[in-house]
């Protein structure tokens, strides 16, 4: 059975058009579609034209969704199939989708993790670590991950450490040599880097003891507990120095600020 095509219209939506088949009103094609099966006025569609403009309608309407989605950054292909999933496009208009975008060039994993490791690294100064799960959480295989850490070079990772490292010690100045260097490790691990690395960052740190500073320190956190261990009675000052101990200030300091405490 063989239908005709008796008007094509415009839509509100540019680059839409409606197809009217026998008078009456069919369905609605984009100009992609209207193009490729050179649609127009009288010709004469069966019953497997009109299947295939359907199917070819779908995958068009589906790859348009996909571009709008990346217009904005770069995105795997893992989350251009949850977006299209998300549309209810069928599996076949996906696929075809993919394919498309992927021979087009604007579908490219390798190329989306090459750019994410340079952002990350340069403007969040991520340990490689973090890059690479990150990167497997939106479906990036690891061989391209792999590949694109390779521009992410051993030099460039101590650099960023480095760096990191100098802020956190100075967000830890309060705390004792010992916490400094336990809070920096803890702080550059979180940020993806690994132990090995952070051996050598911490070692070129300058962890000069002032001595003025120190007592300060063990002052203020004596302040801080003092009344907080008066529950315990005679155990009190033992339960505080025992605390001071844990938090890595030196022996001679605690004894000199438990001493002002007892005597004061």
């Amino acid at each position: 059975m063989t239908q005709t095509i008796s008007k094509i219209s415009t839509q509100k939506t540019k680059g839409r058009y409606n197809l009217e088949l026998d008078g009456k009103f069919a369905f609605g094609v984009s100009e992609m579609t209207l193009i490729k099966f050179g649609l127009m006025k009288n010709r004469q569609l069966n019953e497997k034209d009109i299947i295939e403009i359907k199917k070819y309608e779908e995958s068009a309407q589906a790859i348009s969704k996909a571009l709008t989605f990346l217009s904005h950054h770069l995105r795997t292909e893992k989350e251009v199939l949850q977006k299209l999933r998300g549309l209810d496009f069928s599996p076949s208009a996906i696929q075809s989708a993919i394919a498309h975008l992927k021979a087009e060039k604007y579908l490219d994993d390798r190329v989306y993790a090459e750019n994410f490791v340079r952002t990350q690294a340069n403007l969040s100064s991520l340990g490689p670590a973090v890059i690479d799960r990150k990167l497997r959480a939106v479906g990036v295989f690891q061989n391209d991950i792999d590949a694109a850490l390779k521009d992410y070079p051993v030099d460039d990772q101590i650099e960023n450490a480095f760096n990191l490292a100098e802020k956190f010690q100075k967000h830890y100045a309060k705390n004792s040599i010992i916490q400094q260097k336990q809070k920096i490790n803890q702080a550059l691990f979180a940020k993806g880097y690994h132990s090995d690395l952070i051996k050598q960052v911490v070692e070129r740190l300058d962890f000069q003891v002032d001595e003025d500073q120190q007592l300060a320190n063990v002052r203020a956190v004596t302040d801080k507990i003092w009344l907080r261990y008066e529950k315990y009675g005679r155990q009190r000052t033992y339960k505080v120095r025992a605390y001071l101990y844990g938090k890595g200030f030196p022996a001679e300091l605690i004894d000199r600020v438990i001493g002002e405490k007892d005597h004061g």
